[in-house]
């Protein structure tokens, strides 16, 4: 096993960026605005589905009732708040009754004739609003007078003062198949900002199977958020037809130098990112079920949905098998190689020393990347919202998610730094544009993150992006993929911290030290069974940090 001689230089990079994270860190608690802290849930999925199904069947007869569980958070409704810094004054008014984030419950009968959708308080398993979103008879619509008795019982009941609901026209966004008679109401009083309160209220022929609480959002801030989604998926189509570009040209410089291309190299990172990254598509089944959930076709549309993300995995994983074999060959054409082989003697040494330096340089950029948060709160107002399709609380095994680390990280430096700098050094023959391009291309692919406003994060992204590039041109692919692989597990490990239980707080530990783990296994494997030295090739030596 090589013995560490640590790097002074990344060594201070480090500390610097530890004392950026923690100092940034400090700033934001002196703030004197904090926005208030998501709670973590405090039932399990099993409960949620317990109280739905308990309500539902008392309420409406339904026997031996169906659920299905997923999370859920009101984005639009938290962005606004957020934009308007009015979060702290919704958390005191509304937030313990009408929560941004919440458990969605699907519960059906057995033959599936009747579905409801469900919300549940998380944090103390409370009934927050409910619809019913299919019903395979038609009903005659009940008489809108006696609705109108109906809804404001209802609300009296579920706490809201009937004198103080105004009832209001608006279309029915038409998504329930049941819907039938539909009317909606507004409080008059404690407007968050433009945002009022509504009451939507659902009948079929004599009762009431539907009470939705909505917040009414200003037209101009939907027209602002819709004008950023459209922006955010323009840069995502740009960036993708740029990296197609760059798969096209590893294909010509993969036939113009095969002779000199080692078509063996990648097919076992290959294998590894499609591994995971198809596991990882299973995993997210709830994910993809909170899409449709309410939907009587729910489980088809989600089935088809993993079965396209694996149809795509297998895409990327084409295009990662021949970034790295062409970009690992245009390297060493030019004799400036930046993968040694597993035959090469340096190769355990690179490993270990890449873990090491990866640990480093990932302290370093978690550290500018948290000034560049800060930066963006302060001076451009940016925030963000939970995304439940991203989230570890809508994971069949959350504990597995962390992984995707790997996959960002090989599939990312493979493109973006192996490929994407040699590509644009070659046109462009000056290393910063060479670092630059490839890094801004990266960043236009994360721009979909809620994280708004979206050029900001195109900002981030790339200045990381230079970081990751110098990196590789300085240490080399092994340890470009370490810091990219340490800084993703630091983050996704911590986001197991969350979930409270002691499993998880031990799988997030681990995941934190996967990196190392893995750098000491190579290096160990490799001084066990590496085989004869590549005639030529460099002979076995220690590299420092």
């Amino acid at each position: 096993m090589p013995r560490f001689r640590l790097n002074r230089f990344l060594l201070l990079l480090a500390c610097i960026g530890v004392a950026l994270y923690f100092g940034v860190s400090a700033l934001y608690g002196m703030q004197q605005e904090d926005e208030p802290q998501a709670d973590n849930p405090a039932l399990t999925k099993q409960q949620a589905a317990e109280a739905a199904s308990t309500f539902i069947s008392g309420r409406y007869a339904i026997k031996a009732p169906e659920t299905y569980v997923v999370y859920q958070s009101k984005k639009e409704r938290s962005g606004y708040l957020q934009k308007e810094h009015l979060s702290q004054s919704y958390e005191d008014t509304y937030g313990k009754h009408y929560p941004l984030d919440y458990y969605q419950v699907q519960v059906g009968d057995a033959r599936q004739s009747r579905l409801f959708e469900v919300e549940i308080n998380y944090t103390d398993g409370s009934v927050i609003s409910w619809r019913e979103t299919y019903r395979d008879d038609a009903s005659a619509l009940i008489s809108q007078t006696k609705a109108d008795i109906l809804a404001k019982q209802e609300m009296r009941a579920q706490g809201l003062n009937p004198d103080e609901m105004k009832p209001i026209a608006k279309e029915d966004d038409g998504t329930d198949s049941s819907s039938g008679l539909v009317l909606y109401y507004e409080k008059q009083s404690q407007p968050m900002g433009e945002a009022k309160l509504q009451v939507r209220t659902q009948f079929d022929d004599a009762n009431l199977v539907g009470y939705t609480v909505l917040f009414s959002l200003p037209a101009s801030h939907l027209a602002w958020l819709n004008q950023q989604d459209h922006s955010a998926s323009v840069m995502t189509w740009i960036s993708m037809g740029f990296s197609l570009i760059m798969t096209v040209a590893a294909i010509v410089f993969a036939i113009l130098y095969r002779k000199q291309m080692r078509f063996t190299n990648g097919l076992l990172l290959t294998a590894i990112f499609l591994a995971i990254y198809i596991t990882n598509n299973f995993n997210m089944y709830p994910a993809f079920r909170s899409m449709s959930i309410g939907a009587v076709n729910g489980e088809f549309a989600t089935m088809a949905a993993i079965i396209f993300m694996n149809v795509l995995a297998l895409g990327l994983g084409i295009s990662l098998y021949l970034s790295l074999v062409a970009g690992n060959g245009l390297w060493n054409r030019i004799g400036q190689p930046k993968w040694p082989s597993w035959r090469e003697g340096k190769f355990g040494t690179e490993a270990f020393h890449g873990m090491g330096r990866g640990y480093l340089l990932a302290l370093f950029i978690l550290g500018v990347q948290q000034v560049l948060f800060y930066t963006g709160d302060v001076k451009f107002d940016v925030w963000a919202v939970n995304d439940p399709t991203d989230s570890v609380l809508n994971m069949a095994e959350p504990r597995f998610f962390p992984l995707m680390a790997w996959v960002a990280a090989i599939s990312e430096e493979a493109t973006y730094r192996l490929l994407g700098i040699m590509l644009f050094k070659k046109l462009f023959r000056n290393n910063f544009i060479a670092i630059l391009i490839p890094s801004v291309i990266w960043a236009a692919s994360h721009t979909q993150y809620p994280i708004y406003p979206v050029y900001t994060r195109l900002v981030e992204v790339t200045i990381i992006g230079l970081i990751l590039g110098y990196v590789f041109l300085k240490y080399g692919f092994i340890t470009a993929v370490f810091a990219h692989a340490c800084m993703d597990s630091i983050l996704m490990g911590m986001s197991l911290f969350s979930l409270g239980h002691i499993s998880d707080i031990i799988s997030g530990i681990f995941y934190l030290l996967l990196p190392a783990l893995v750098g000491c296994f190579l290096a160990w494997l490799h001084g066990k069974r590496r085989g004869p030295l590549i005639p030529g090739g460099p002979p076995p030596r220690l590299e420092a940090l």
